[in-house]
């Protein structure tokens, strides 16, 4: 399969054309998007990207791929400077959760005027649901997507490392300031007992 151009049949909605472009450093794969009355980009995140590898059961079972619309939101830096994807005119916006086995329940959004994502309206909803699936449908079938999902995999390991190493350096010091102050109030304790019951000297 060629990991640079694709071109599908849509059916009624016409033909789409797809180039793409994967980051090496994270399996992010940015699509721009052409068909009629849509044009832009998306970029794609394997869900393993957001996903702690030493937590059982995770990512969630059900989500296998992100949709990022607001591209100036993308965690990589693939696509974060490309032309936003736009159906009947409408920028998309947010981030769509995708189960490649049920790419139909895929919705899109715009940004509302209250600041917060809404659904986009069902003529242009229809529309980015089928192109958006179509996406999805043929990132999960991509021949690299191994790869990807192993990339998205280290980039999380690497982020999640770093976490749990600064967690660590932040208890390890918690533990040692909790020690002196251990330290600090056992030697109170030793002169307050002293005092309370002091030696009662030998006879001679």
């Amino acid at each position: 399969m060629d990991h640079s151009y694709a071109q599908l049949e849509l059916g009624g909605f016409g033909t789409l054309r797809m180039t793409f472009l994967a980051d090496p450093s994270t399996g992010a794969v940015r699509y721009r998007l052409t068909a009629p009355h849509v044009r832009g980009s998306v970029v794609l995140v394997p869900a393993l990207f957001f996903a702690d590898p030493s937590v059982p059961e995770t990512p969630a079972r059900g989500t296998d791929l992100y949709i990022f619309a607001r591209l100036d939101n993308v965690p990589t830096g693939v696509g974060r400077h490309e032309r936003p994807l736009t159906v009947h005119g409408i920028e998309l916006a947010g981030r769509s959760v995708v189960n490649t086995q049920a790419v139909d329940a895929i919705k899109a959004y715009r940004m509302g005027r209250s600041g917060r994502t809404e659904l986009l309206p069902s003529r242009s909803g229809n529309l980015a649901r089928v192109v958006l699936g179509a996406a999805a449908e043929h990132w999960s079938q991509r021949d690299d997507r191994p790869v990807l999902d192993d990339l998205a995999r280290r980039a999380s390991a690497q982020h999640f490392l770093s976490e749990y190493e600064n967690e660590l350096d932040q208890r390890e010091e918690a533990v040692r300031r909790a020690q002196v102050a251990r330290d600090e109030t056992q030697q109170r304790i030793s002169v307050l007992r002293d005092l309370v019951n002091p030696a009662v000297p030998a006879c001679a």
